[in-house]
């Protein structure tokens, strides 16, 4: 008896131990896992699924379709029992969550499930984005292919009388141009999508604000807009070319959506900690409800202006990716009627040198 006694003891320290194990390491997964008897009655539930699942510890032996008995739930245990797996969503406080559930088998007979749970947000929010980027691309492409290809139709048919011929042309070479900054655009976005190493050096914000500005004049001049670049020379570590094209989206943008005679300020500064490069118009302002949003894929506040202005809908989203890409943060402040003021944010490592010094150091 004495030595069975002591056997016994021995096999339950080798329990607890493995106990305290099991619950050293479930304990911290950020996954959420559960261990359901063959009744379905919790045996083990670690802390990340009784954050999933709001419940505590006092759910255990308890039946878990007392802590969840949706549909599709009870669809998944009764698939994990019957076929060995079962799958289903789960939602809570604006996450979601991938469950799967595996039934456990000691010989030939089941014993259990065990359930696992993933939090899948961010791929399901990539996965929608990647679907509304799809159809709108797909929207975006086919809407000047066929202007183009009606207006060509007119034209290889003879319908057109010579008088009109030019219209038909210009319309023509309006929309193929339209598609080729789409194109541009779109491969753009993937680049920096991918988020590649390109080589950075050091950049002056104010020289690459006059070149933009410089490459604008015409199209400023066309709607009388003023075009402006004020500041002192700064320089941040960076990829030239998409500097250029950030400021340039955002002139570009002040300028389409500029009233007759208002103007565009371009301004360069520093401060100690950072360099802001701002870009102010008098235009038409954007109304607060879609302040969050002008930096979204296609998002446009006024679609039939935008179609008008040749706009393709990513100017803004590039900004935003060109922004990340250098660590800068931007801020919007705008008033509907009064107009807009868009400042790009970079870090700066330390505190504000002449260009010659920081020219330097770098």
């Amino acid at each position: 008896i004495h030595q069975q006694r002591g056997q016994i003891n021995a096999q339950l320290r080798e329990l607890r131990a493995r106990t305290d194990e099991f619950e050293q390491i479930t304990g911290h997964m950020n996954e959420g896992i559960v261990v359901l008897d063959r009744k379905c009655a919790v045996l083990s539930i670690n802390p990340a699924a009784q954050a999933i699942f709001d419940v505590d510890q006092s759910c255990v032996r308890r039946d878990f379709l007392t802590v969840d008995r949706s549909p599709d739930m009870i669809q998944a245990i009764y698939s994990a029992m019957t076929e060995g797996r079962g799958e289903t969503l789960f939602q809570h406080s604006g996450r979601q969550y991938q469950i799967d559930l595996s039934r456990i088998e000691s010989e030939g007979a089941v014993i259990g499930l065990v359930l696992l749970a993933f939090d899948v947000t961010e791929q399901t929010l990539a996965e929608r984005s990647r679907r509304e980027f799809t159809a709108n691309v797909s929207h975006e492409l086919k809407t000047p292919l066929q202007s183009i290809l009606g207006s060509a139709e007119l034209l290889r048919d003879g319908l057109v009388k010579e008088e009109d011929i030019p219209r038909f042309s210009g319309l023509i070479h309006t929309e193929a141009a339209r598609l080729v900054a789409l194109v541009d655009d779109i491969i753009r976005l993937s680049q920096l999508d991918e988020g590649a190493p390109l080589a950075q050096a050091p950049v002056d914000l104010l020289e690459i604000a006059e070149n933009a500005a410089a490459s604008l004049r015409d199209s400023a001049g066309k709607k009388h807009v003023r075009l402006s670049v004020t500041g002192q020379s700064v320089q941040v570590s960076g990829v030239r070319g998409f500097l250029h094209e950030m400021i340039y989206n955002l002139c570009d943008n002040a300028i389409k959506y500029n009233v007759e005679n208002g103007s565009v300020e371009i301004a360069v500064s520093t401060g100690e900690r950072q360099a802001v490069v701002s870009v102010k118009d008098t235009g038409i302002g954007i109304p607060p409800e879609y302040q969050s949003r002008v930096f979204e894929r296609f998002f446009r506040v006024d679609k039939s202006r935008s179609k008008a202005s040749g706009g393709t809908g990513l100017g803004l989203s590039i900004v935003k990716h060109i922004a990340q890409y250098h660590h800068a943060s931007i801020e919007l402040q705008s008033e509907v009627g009064k107009g807009t003021t868009i400042s790009v944010l970079f870090p700066l490592q330390g505190p504000p040198e002449s260009p010659s010094q920081e020219t330097d150091d770098k």
